[in-house]
């Protein structure tokens, strides 16, 4: 019998300052998705111990492995310079219904 995925909720900041923070978006959005952790790994094309790594926050992975997991995973990353953080949170936070 298969295990249950249970949905992580995205976390509560968008801001990403640690790799444990990235990874608590791509384990959010994986188990969103009910994907097991190794359908996901396929799908993104990388091993089981790489996303693993990544959503446990303990593996620094190449920058383009990581935005190919996100991408694939649906998860956009924008960047934008810290002195205009607070205005782009603000700008994201009203946007949302």
């Amino acid at each position: 019998m298969a295990r249950k995925i249970t949905p992580t909720p995205l976390p509560a900041s968008p801001t990403i300052e640690s790799l444990a923070d990235f990874g608590a978006f791509i384990r959010s959005m994986r188990t969103q998705q009910q994907l097991r952790i190794d359908d996901a790994a396929a799908l993104c094309g990388v091993s089981v111990q790489l996303l693993s790594d990544l959503e446990n926050g303990c593996r620094a992975v190449g920058l383009d492995k990581a935005l190919a997991v996100a991408r694939q995973l649906g998860l956009a990353i924008i960047a934008v310079p810290k002195s205009a953080l607070a205005h782009t949170l603000s700008c994201i936070e009203h946007e949302q219904p």
